[in-house]
């Protein structure tokens, strides 16, 4: 296959993108038809968030989670195929393209201050996700993480590893919001693939797609004035201790926050433990309430139509939401790996 050409593109797809009108229009056609042929394996895929941008540009998913939750996720919101496997101890077999991962970021994060590294039970998922690299040999990887990932060991050795089994590897931390997202989360991205002109066009262009942030009021306007359940998920903890943690919210402390809506929204984390407080949370009578699960998806971007299933408990919804992947970052990347990759 001549260089630059995608899987599954012919050279005469590859002609027609160079001929004008109709021609133009019949390579787009060709390109569609081929990006179902092109399999992506999300590894601890969760609520789906990396896999969401890459189906919308049009890539077979499978994703992969111990968590029974996740499939049902996957069915109702209609993103893929799903692997109910625990990864700490199983093995994906089969043949994919492109592999993405986000494997958990508790064993290395800032703010885990009981169990950090080793001492975490999680911390050798990082290296499984690598394992499936070395073993599945896809063409493109990405993994997503918290910065201080790498300044670990099991991430150097394992990055190591594969960079000498033939695989250039970058890493490059993000801000969300320098991407147009409605948070100002900071996250590690790796990419990684067999071609080192390749992966370096595709950070390139992906540097190119810096936007406007989106403020916090851009993401959940939509809602403002709908009823606690009158829209899935929109819905929220009544907390009777709310109001304790006054001085925390004012100054941010351990991540207690009220939003404002002029700005996109710090980081948070599982919306029961640390209460992010709705921007109109007790002003002028309004009743002090966090925001809602709804919310929270909507800050971290996730579309209207996306919704968890029924029966699924608050804490967990809001835990997913934070654990995610951002979908407004993951097409990015998908797009940009369609004009890198495919075409």
């Amino acid at each position: 296959m001549p260089r630059g050409l995608g899987p599954g593109l012919t050279r005469a797809s590859h002609i027609a993108m160079h001929l004008p009108g109709k021609y133009k229009l019949l390579n787009e056609i060709m390109v569609k038809k081929n990006m179902g042929k092109i399999r992506v394996l999300d590894l601890f895929c969760g609520a789906g968030g990396f896999s969401l941008g890459f189906k919308k540009q049009g890539f077979s998913i499978t994703g992969v989670d111990i968590n029974p939750w996740s499939e049902k996720i996957f069915s109702l919101n209609h993103i893929g195929d799903f692997v109910q496997k625990d990864l700490m101890s199983e093995h994906i077999d089969g043949n994919f393209n492109i592999i993405l991962g986000g494997p958990p970021c508790r064993p290395f994060s800032s703010v885990n201050l009981r169990r950090r590294g080793e001492k975490h039970p999680n911390y050798p998922l990082v290296e499984r996700y690598f394992d499936h690299i070395s073993s599945l040999r896809p063409d493109l990887f990405f993994m997503e993480n918290v910065p201080p990932v790498r300044n670990y060991q099991i991430f150097l050795d394992s990055v190591k590893r594969i960079e000498d089994e033939g695989y250039h590897v970058e890493s490059h931390v993000i801000h969300y919001s320098e991407f147009g997202a409605s948070t100002k989360r900071r996250r590690l991205i790796v990419f990684g693939g067999k071609d080192k002109k390749l992966v370096e066009k595709i950070i390139r262009i992906f540097n190119k797609r810096k936007a406007e942030p989106k403020t916090v009021g851009d993401a959940i306007k939509k809602y403002e004035g709908t009823p606690e359940k009158g829209y899935p998920d929109h819905e929220w903890p009544h907390l009777k201790t709310i109001h304790k943690y006054k001085d925390k919210y004012e100054s941010g402390q351990y991540g207690w926050y009220k939003l404002n809506y002029s700005q996109p929204a710090p980081s948070f984390g599982n919306i029961m433990k640390t209460y992010i407080l709705h921007p109109n949370s007790d002003n002028n009578g309004t009743p002090a309430r966090v925001i809602s699960v709804r919310e929270a998806m909507a800050i971290m971007g996730f579309s209207p139509e996306f919704h968890f299933p029924e029966k699924m408990g608050i804490g967990l919804r809001y835990q997913m939401v934070v654990d995610v992947v951002s979908p407004t970052i993951s097409e990015i990347i998908a797009d940009v790996v369609k004009e890198c990759y495919v075409r």
